[in-house]
């Protein structure tokens, strides 16, 4: 009878160290990991290049954000965005609506949290890929188009009650070749800059 009791014990004790050590090691993955989601607007320069002159519409759109501080100067930061609006180019006459989706990745900084206002201060640099999407009716049929954007963020996080919810406050800046869908009476061959700032709220783990 005492092997059995023996084996229970045994088996109890080893279910016990394995949840112990999944707890720690999820609290570990966990720890300064935090999800948000931001509304911004979209605003992007004029374009001039080739004899043709892009105009681009503004817009709202939405963001969704992953980030991890392993400690202050260290973190990552993983984005997906979109937005709609119009490309208006003077060589033709009707603009190129088209959805644009962002995926990104950042190296994220994070300040100390500034004691008398609660702001945490933050900045980040990366890499993104842009997908230019033109819209069934108001793409004039244009074929869809990706571009690599340069990302560049400076922003605030201002805790709420908690410190696992809060506001976020960023700005976001984007640089890339403006698009053309492969069409050379709209080629520019020209960078522009877009600016989005942006206000939402996260989630720390």
């Amino acid at each position: 009878m005492l092997i059995p009791s023996f084996r229970r014990s045994l088996l109890f004790l080893i279910l016990l160290t394995a949840s112990s050590a999944w707890h720690s090691a999820t609290a570990q993955t966990l720890k300064n990991l935090d999800g948000s989601v931001n509304i911004f607007g979209q605003f992007s320069g004029t374009s001039n290049g080739n004899g043709v002159k892009d105009s681009p519409t503004d817009s709202l759109g939405v963001i969704a954000s992953v980030r991890q501080s392993f400690h202050l100067w260290l973190g990552y930061e993983v984005n997906y965005g979109y937005t709609r609006f119009s490309e208006r180019y003077s060589t033709i006459p009707f603009g190129v609506q088209n959805n644009l989706h962002e995926v990104s990745g950042a190296y994220l900084v994070q300040a100390p949290t500034i004691p008398l206002l609660g702001l945490q201060p933050f900045a980040s640099v990366g890499l993104g890929a842009l997908v230019f999407l033109p819209t069934t009716v108001g793409g004039q049929k244009y074929s869809e188009q990706y571009r690599l954007a340069l990302l560049y963020e400076l922003g605030v996080n201002y805790p709420i009650l908690t410190s696992h919810l809060g506001l976020r406050l960023q700005y976001r800046g984007l640089s890339y070749k403006t698009p053309d869908f492969n069409a050379s009476l709209i080629t520019t061959n020209a960078r522009r800059q877009t600016s989005e700032p942006s206000v939402g709220a996260y989630f720390r783990f």
